[in-house]
């Protein structure tokens, strides 16, 4: 569980970071066919955001730098009290009124697989 802070998921959340879930592709099963779209990441390879085609809502981002794996935002979360962000990368983008907090690892770019 982590809080991005790139530019893009600031972008895409309308928030100062996208919270997620990260999963194994592979131990996922996606019911349905949600729109897309799909940006250059801070990597330089594709990042692609679904979402929900009927009320908009957020629901996973897939990126071509680490393929094997998704981010499913937490907002889809029938309860999300039990979400807690275990790390927070991008920090080197986070806005400068954000309270990051201390007691979890913050890394200013993409942490290493």
């Amino acid at each position: 569980m982590l809080n991005c802070h790139c530019q893009d998921c600031q972008r895409s959340s309308g928030a100062p970071f996208a919270s997620g879930i990260v999963v194994a592709v592979s131990a996922t099963d996606i019911t349905g066919v949600p729109k897309t779209h799909t940006v250059r990441g801070n990597t330089g390879g594709e990042t692609t955001r679904s979402f929900c085609a009927e009320c908009g809502t957020p629901l996973f981002t897939r990126g071509e730098a680490v393929s094997e794996f998704m981010s499913i935002r937490f907002s889809t979360l029938d309860d999300a009290s039990w979400f807690k962000p275990e790390l927070d990368i991008w920090t080197s983008r986070s806005q400068p009124w954000v309270c990051l907090n201390r007691e979890i690892p913050q890394f200013p770019g993409s942490p290493s697989v």
